[in-house]
């Protein structure tokens, strides 16, 4: 079976975990998520992890929201995006909120908007899969967009209304049905999405 390789960087499709595939985008187990984070050395590079997999902001709204810290509404610990956030030629909204978010994430966003501005979208990407690498986890895959559609496959895979999925990420129902809800997620990965998913607030409680 022949897989197509990154043209730049020749890494091969994971064919232990073609299950784990959305259009060639890798999503992450909660396992994998953790060591992923646990290899990164700088505890700047594992906050944008957080933030981008917690809310399953778009890099580049990630990258306008450190310019924009009006956007967060610590009383309320939301995230209001603007259309000036997006600025995506098919979003599906103009504007939107991200919420729920977990208790404590003001702290989480403060240590981001004191620390160094996020790295750009490919060298993001590098970083990505370098630190793949050191956890041995095939790189294959791994991008700005994988943190996006793992929180998503996650909240789909949960359980999650798939109406409340697509407004908290501005998808439509149709593209969350095509892409997310076949995954393959085994008995343990699923429990631990599930808790993961609960400690963040976006389960009330583990099904």
């Amino acid at each position: 079976m022949k897989t197509a390789k990154y043209p730049a960087s020749g890494f091969v499709k994971d064919l232990e975990a073609l299950h784990l595939y959305v259009r060639d985008i890798r999503i992450l187990t909660p396992k994998e998520y953790e060591a992923l984070k646990e290899v990164i050395p700088m505890s700047g590079h594992k906050t944008i992890l957080d933030i981008l997999l917690i809310t399953g902001m778009r890099y580049a709204e990630m990258l306008r929201l450190y310019e924009h810290p009006e956007w967060y509404n610590e009383k309320r610990n939301i995230i209001h995006l603007t259309e000036e956030a997006q600025k995506k030629h098919k979003r599906r909204q103009l504007e939107r909120t991200i919420h729920p978010l977990p208790y404590g994430f003001d702290y989480i966003l403060k240590a981001f908007w004191a620390g160094r501005k996020p790295p750009l979208e490919a060298t993001w990407n590098q970083n990505l899969q370098r630190w793949a690498r050191e956890a041995k986890i095939n790189p294959y895959g791994l991008s700005v967009k994988t943190t996006r559609k793992t929180i998503e496959s996650w909240s789909i895979a949960a359980g999650i209304l798939e109406s409340t999925t697509c407004l908290r990420q501005g998808h439509d129902s149709l593209t969350s049905m095509r892409h997310y809800q076949g995954l393959a997620f085994s008995d343990d990965e699923l429990r631990e999405i599930k808790k993961q998913l609960t400690a963040w607030g976006m389960l009330k409680q583990i099904q």
